[in-house]
């Protein structure tokens, strides 16, 4: 009986720890740590990154523009202007950016800064009243191409890289917004009469126009230029959202939803369409080219922006408390958290999801996000429960059967030898390495484990043994220290804490394993017969 009630703990102990494991892995986030921070001595007012985050431009409201580079502190270049900037955008290489100031003023830099008598300037300024900068497309090259949209009154302008307007087309209504293909050959448009056209560049004449009946608020095409992907408003105030074939403009879904859109993304392929809405909630819709599904989630406290890594089916989402998750599409749960303390904080994101960018005030942080350091999902904190509990587990059929447990046998001799062995390692740890946390785990278990086994049979072959044991202890602590570090929130990858810590463990207990030993030796072979002799006198 006593058996089977043993045997049915060990068996709740596995059950409590899968699931524990599920739902760690499946509905919990951890609080993200940024992995690099710049900090601008102009209050910024908006900044854009390139497709592989490799570069950011940075506008600020005493007119200043900042070219950086990621995880450096120092600009490649920074523009002084007069005036607040409003609007920046960097083409998807990098080559050039574009930005748009208080007055009006559109400017376009290369990423190799244009000097004039040792001050930078732009390649071309132009001034366009009450108008809205769009987008920017480039192409690498010898000649590389440049176009820029703007939109003012209804209008859109098409600019080149020397400043020239190409064309101009009239939509006849007001609010137009832009979008631009990968490849920079289409352009699509939408208006607040619900219009929409396809064009392509070199021509101001559309390939199609189609009137939706909503007030089109975001747009964008998919990098294979198969679909275009709209967000609208009805007269009541309700949105709608629009998936259009590029070929045929036929409408492939149409979905009307109970709150107003903010912004829609499309992945890469059309596959996923994500539509943030005023209410907080985000729609995903996955379309697999014969049947569309759809997904709400909600984001607390309402979305003041989204973006989607058109090829990782990353969802980055903003609101109004400062909270930003990161959110892989296929899981019920965000991934992490990070907090800021403005309340309408800035967001990029790569294109394949590995890089994200937030910004304050004065701050842009860096978020890692490889495959590497996801590759364990949800919160550490319960992952550290789930680990220990597992640990716990793994050890209660030790613990049940207490005849066998090798702290029964343990004499008040090897007490002593244990306790003075992880003293003695921890505090000439703590002397070597300034780090309490390698002090106790590295050195004073790798000491103390020395300390346990060695002069047991009072031979050299039991001191050898401690040495052998305490190194390899000093590993296997080094392991947990890994563990521990990144439970603590650590961003760099677990796999990377785990062998950098195990390998120093292996290092440092070459010398602790043996320290252990030798002061097991001393106080089994040495003191402790003398101790002994004394209380028999």
């Amino acid at each position: 009986m006593e058996n089977k009630l043993k045997n049915l703990v060990v068996v709740l102990f596995l059950i409590i720890l899968a699931s524990l494991g599920y739902y760690t892995a499946k509905y919990t986030y951890r609080i993200k740590r940024e992995a690099w921070t710049y900090l601008s001595d102009d209050e910024i007012s908006c900044f854009s990154i390139t497709s592989m985050g490799r570069l950011m431009g940075i506008g600020g409201k005493e007119g200043s523009i900042t070219l950086i580079s990621r995880g450096s502190s120092v600009p490649r270049w920074k523009y002084y202007g007069n005036s607040s900037i409003k609007s920046i955008i960097m083409a998807s290489e990098g080559n050039f950016l574009v930005a748009q100031d208080s007055n009006d003023m559109i400017h376009l830099f290369s990423q190799t800064p244009h000097l004039r008598d040792g001050n930078i300037y732009p390649l071309w300024t132009y001034h366009l009243p009450a108008c809205e900068l769009r987008n920017i497309y480039s192409s690498s090259g010898i000649l590389p191409s440049v176009y820029v949209t703007a939109t003012r009154r209804g209008s859109i302008h098409l600019f080149s890289k020397e400043g020239k307007e190409l064309w101009e087309y009239e939509t006849g209504a007001e609010g137009v917004i832009t979008a631009f293909s990968r490849d920079g050959t289409l352009m699509a448009s939408g208006d607040h009469n619900g219009g929409i056209n396809l064009f392509r560049v070199e021509s101001p004449n559309p390939l199609w126009s189609i009137s939706t009946g909503s007030r089109i608020v975001s747009i964008s095409i998919s990098f294979d230029k198969r679909y275009i992907v709209a967000g609208g408003e009805t007269e009541d105030m309700k949105g709608q959202i629009y998936l259009f074939s590029v070929d045929d403009a036929e409408i492939i879904y149409n979905r009307q939803v109970e709150s107003s859109i903010r912004e829609v993304h499309v992945s890469h392929d059309g596959r996923n369409v994500v539509a943030g809405m005023e209410d907080g909630a985000v729609i995903t819709i996955s379309n697999n080219g014969n049947t569309v599904n759809e997904d709400s989630i909600h984001i607390r406290d309402g979305i003041q922006s989204i973006m989607l890594s058109p090829f990782g089916s990353y969802l980055v989402a903003s609101n109004t408390e400062g909270e930003i998750y990161l959110r892989y599409l296929p899981r019920p749960a965000p991934l992490w958290r990070f907090d800021v303390q403005d309340s309408k904080p800035l967001v990029e994101i790569t294109n394949h999801g590995e890089s994200i960018f937030v910004s304050d005030s004065h701050h842009v942080f860096f978020l890692s996000n490889s495959k590497l350091s996801e590759m364990i999902p949800g919160s550490r904190f319960y992952w550290a429960i789930f680990f220990f509990f597992g640990v716990g587990s793994l050890f209660s059929p030790i613990v049940l059967k207490r005849e066998n447990s090798i702290l029964t046998q343990l004499e008040s001799g090897d007490w002593l030898s244990i306790v003075l062995g992880f003293l003695v390692g921890m505090t000439i740890g703590l002397l070597i390495t300034k780090d309490i946390g390698k002090a106790v785990l590295i050195c004073g278990i790798g000491s103390l484990i020395g300390s346990s086994f060695s002069w047991r049979n009072r031979s050299i072959l039991s001191f050898l043994s401690g040495c052998y044991l305490g190194f390899f202890g000093s590993g296997i602590a080094g392991f947990l220290l890994g563990l521990t570090i990144w439970f603590g929130g650590d961003e760099r990858h677990l796999l990377q804490l785990i062998i950098e810590n195990a390998f120093y463990g292996l290092k440092i207990g070459a010398t602790f394993g043996p320290l252990g030993a030798t002061v097991g030796a001393i106080i089994v072979g040495l003191f402790l017969p003398w101790i002994t002799h004394r209380q028999v006198e």
